[in-house]
């Protein structure tokens, strides 16, 4: 073969390699963008949270307040709450300082806001504060509306460079209301109807509140004015909470990491001598210090009983419950599903001698990713009274089985594995 034909041949391989080139790429061009665009950002946002988490970017130490004696009021109906909380706010003389996760765009939002909107113009100081991602409904125009008429408003937990995708996991999951520095509220409830049972694909909504009257209120308070200040340029005046004792002994914790939390449940599991009750919307404890505590607990011969909601409002949580209910029953934990609608409460009870009700999910994102508040309380007299609360919870529900997580469908299992993936987010 002469020099030319041997250049020629060079040529077509060359002009060849590079057709085939064009054509892989635009095969790979016609693929659904979003799928690249969805693992760049899953990279992305894995070595962000990687790097902030090393970086101790959200590793602010927990506050503990003291032990506080106040009267303690719960509430497990959404339509109850909202007319005690809205008759509170309406009997306000001073202040109101609001904070809820998340807020709907439906009719009892519209009038929730109007009642805060209402009483600014009565001359009493309203701060209500969202948090960025779970306030996602409230649209510019309610918002614009609100500092109009003299509500003082702000987002918490804004997402921010440079840890852009861990500022955006990082949410304020806490809900605290403050009327007056007499009242106090906080638990699982948001605002919207769905939290009334009045959306039909979700049901009866079941979950725990609590008003607080007494020394606990300025705890409350406390910690909504450093949460205010962390996430707002605006000044919030400093009031004196009312510090009258009520009956009941309770502390509350604001968690700002999972650490701590991980710890504290721990101790308390690990304290246990007959019984932990765990009511959760989700249950995904992929906390290995709580697992142990729970597995060590069963090992004592402890009685161990997780109730969980099956039917939920977040996407892709049954399914990630599936392989922890198995590893759960495996050793010898007791796991129930809530029958009558969603069950949003977070709740514990350990030996009828500590009880929290509070903010923090059986979940990653409670456990590593959320702001949080529990309120733990060791009075035997209130906790009596919750227990029968407790025990009808647990009798409205179902006790699953292993062949209830182990015969899956196809679109089951497939569910389960892309909840895998997902499940420290979820």
């Amino acid at each position: 073969m002469s020099q030319l034909q041997k250049l020629t041949e060079i040529r077509r391989s060359y002009i060849k390699e590079i057709k085939n080139a064009e054509k892989d790429r635009e095969n790979f061009s016609s693929a659904p963008l979003f799928i690249y665009r969805w693992m760049f950002c899953f990279v992305w946002g894995e070595v962000d949270r990687t790097i902030a988490e090393k970086s101790g970017q959200f590793g602010q130490q927990p506050s503990q307040y003291p032990i506080r004696q106040s009267d303690i009021t719960m509430y497990t109906d959404g339509k109850q709450l909202n007319h005690q909380l809205f008759s509170d706010i309406e009997k306000a003389k001073h202040y109101v300082h609001i904070n809820f996760f998340s807020i709907a765009d439906d009719k009892v939002s519209h009038q929730f806001l109007e009642l805060l909107r209402k009483k600014s113009q009565e001359g009493v100081e309203v701060y209500y504060a969202l948090d960025r991602l779970g306030g996602i409904l409230l649209k510019k125009k309610e918002r614009e509306l609100l500092v109009k008429k003299g509500v003082h408003f702000t987002y918490y937990n804004k997402p921010a460079f440079p840890y852009l995708f861990s500022s955006l996991d990082h949410r304020n999951h806490r809900r605290i209301s403050v009327i007056d520095g007499k009242i106090g509220y906080i638990g699982g409830f948001n605002i919207g109807k769905k939290y009334l049972g009045e959306k039909e694909k979700l049901g009866y909504w079941r979950d725990y509140h609590l008003q607080i009257r007494g020394e606990g209120v300025q705890d409350l308070e406390h910690q909504f004015v450093l949460d205010w200040k962390k996430n707002s340029e605006k000044p919030i005046p400093i009031h004196n909470a009312v510090k009258e004792k009520g009956a009941i002994s309770h502390r509350f914790t604001a968690y700002y990491s999972g650490e701590k939390l991980g710890q504290d449940y721990a101790m308390l599991f690990q304290q246990a001598k007959e019984s932990i009750i765990i009511l959760t919307p989700y249950f995904i404890p992929k906390d290995k210090t709580i697992w142990k505590a729970l597995v060590d607990a069963r090992k004592r011969g402890v009685h161990v009983k997780i109730l969980f909601s099956p039917h939920s409002d977040a996407l892709l949580v049954k399914e990630a419950a599936y392989p922890y209910i198995r590893k759960a029953l495996t050793q010898g934990i007791e796991v129930y599903g809530y029958k009558n609608g969603v069950l949003h409460g977070k709740v514990f009870l350990i030996d009828k001698k500590v009880l929290m009700v509070g903010t923090v999910n059986f979940d990653s994102r409670s456990f590593h990713l959320n702001e949080e508040m529990n309120c733990y309380i060791q009075d035997p007299i209130y906790i009596s009274k919750i227990k029968p609360v407790i025990d009808e919870d647990l009798q409205n529900s179902k006790r699953v089985t292993s062949s209830d997580v182990n015969q899956l469908s196809i679109k089951e299992k497939m569910k389960e594995k892309v909840a895998k993936i997902f499940e420290y987010y979820l």
